[in-house]
């Protein structure tokens, strides 16, 4: 389609009046006539005869479009288009239950493939992958089960281009859904299911606290609800409990700060588990233990070889980026990110994301070096880099590291009011309604064309001139 950027220089086409009021006033000299006496004429008054006319139309016609082409020159004429946009619309399927969703909607996914929809997995990145790979994917596969839904959708509906419908079909389980709910497009089409494993029994936790009781967790959990019992039973009758006291060693040298924020978010998580726990923190690597459980070293030095630890959070280096995105932390809600190290994973198969951006790449990730587990932090603790320290959800993050709970979210059957995954038609949409228009610059034919009618104007005015042709 055919735009014009400066559409004003349009009115200097009124210059198209001067080569016609000139051609117009051109004056053609009266003819002499020879004659052999002059005798027998009669004397009469001088008289004079001007003819106004047109003249030399081709000259004219090449002169009116060097001033037309010029205006529209000025103009800046642009070609705007839209790109065109094949992809008629998403499928998204979650990958560890990509078989038993597909048995649940099968009909509708086959009509909406056969549509011409694509197929992606519903986690972060959005891989797009066929239907027959999906179905072959297990459990073991799926990294991001305990991903909520809410988070997903969010960085969905901010990636996805276009004005195109996304139908999603997912389970229906309560525990997928944390964080804050996203304001849904109307473009979005959600489908939700109850599996058939849907109650659960199990012992949360045995432990023994600080003053020497042991705690027990029994929890039930159906789709109605979900049932928890504490209970401290005599340590007779106690099932086996954990009784050993935790070690955490903080060591930061630069970092200080980083430091008390992480502390003050472990002492809350003593307080609130009771549990056996002692929390150290030094800034020099001579006073480094002999032994520890956790050594969280927020350093940019390398960890020296002597350290003897079972698990270890250490800082990333890499080059740093300050795109605006949110961390994904599986259960709990988005939290703001603002700069991060790029990281360069050699071999993606041996680790273990926990923790992503918003565009799915690994932010906190898991790998077994020796008889150590390393946790590699792509950030740094500080408020100026993303929003871990001051969020109240920053030590539910690190009790599930200290403390892992065995499968407590998979294991929960709650389910989610359906008229929850509705889309708020009466709000706006938050996605870009069209793919962004495409302007190609068409100055350069203007000019191009302005060079060709100026030429074939001087060729012309010389082959008149040549022919004696006043013009």
């Amino acid at each position: 389609m055919l735009q014009l950027l400066q559409p004003i220089w349009l009115y200097a086409m009124a210059g198209i009046l001067i080569p016609v009021l000139i051609h117009l006033w051109n004056i053609r000299l009266g003819k002499v006539l020879q004659v052999g006496s002059i005798a027998l004429l009669k004397e009469e008054g001088k008289q004079q005869s001007r003819r106004l006319q047109l003249t030399e139309l081709l000259l004219l016609l090449l002169r009116c479009l060097l001033i037309v082409l010029l205006a529209f020159l000025l103009a800046k004429p642009v070609w705007r288009q839209r790109p065109a946009n094949r992809e008629k619309g998403w499928v998204l399927l979650e990958k560890d239950r990509a078989a038993e969703t597909y048995q649940q909607f099968q009909a509708q996914i086959d009509s909406l493939l056969q549509a011409g929809y694509t197929l992606h997995y519903f986690q972060p990145g959005f891989e797009k992958v066929s239907l027959s790979t999906a179905l072959q994917a297990t459990a073991n596969d799926a990294a991001d089960s305990t991903l909520s839904y809410w988070a997903l959708l969010s960085a969905l509906q901010q990636q996805r281009n276009g004005n195109y419908p996304v139908f999603l079909f997912t389970t229906n389980y309560l525990h997928r859904f944390t964080g804050a709910r996203p304001v849904i497009d109307t473009g979005v089409h959600w489908y939700a299911y109850t599996p058939a494993d849907s109650v659960a029994t199990w012992q949360a936790d045995a432990y023994t606290t600080a003053s020497g009781k042991i705690r027990v967790k029994q929890v039930t959990s159906h789709p109605a609800g979900t049932a928890y019992t504490f209970e401290e039973p005599p340590i007779a009758t106690a099932p086996p409990a954990d009784t050993a006291t935790l070690r955490i060693t903080i060591f930061a040298d630069t970092y200080a700060q980083d430091a008390r924020y992480l502390k003050a978010a472990i002492d809350a998580i003593q307080q609130y588990t009771q549990r056996r726990m002692q929390v150290r923190a030094i800034n020099q690597q001579s006073s480094l233990p002999p032994e520890t459980d956790w050594l969280y070293w927020l350093s940019t030095r390398l960890l020296p070889d002597h350290i003897n630890a079972r698990f270890i959070w250490q800082y990333e280096n890499g080059k740093l980026t300050t795109a605006p995105s949110h961390i994904i932390t599986g259960a709990f809600t988005p939290l703001a990110l603002y700069k991060r190290p790029q990281l360069q994973i050699a071999d993606t198969a041996a680790i273990t994301p926990l923790w992503r951006d918003g565009w799915g790449q690994p932010l906190l990730y898991r790998q077994q070096q020796g008889s150590a587990t390393v946790y590699h932090f792509a950030g740094r603790l500080d408020p100026a880099w993303n929003g871990l320290p001051w969020s109240a959800s920053f030590p539910g993050l690190l009790l599930q590291l200290l403390y892992p709970t065995r499968d407590t979210f998979v294991q929960d059957k709650r389910i989610i009011a359906a008229a929850q995954l509705q889309p708020d038609g009466h709000m706006e949409r938050t996605v870009q309604k069209s793919a962004a228009a495409v302007n190609r610059d068409l100055t350069i034919f203007c000019w191009l064309g302005l060079m060709a009618l100026f030429l074939a104007e001087r060729i012309l005015v010389w082959y008149n001139q040549k022919t004696g042709t006043h013009g």
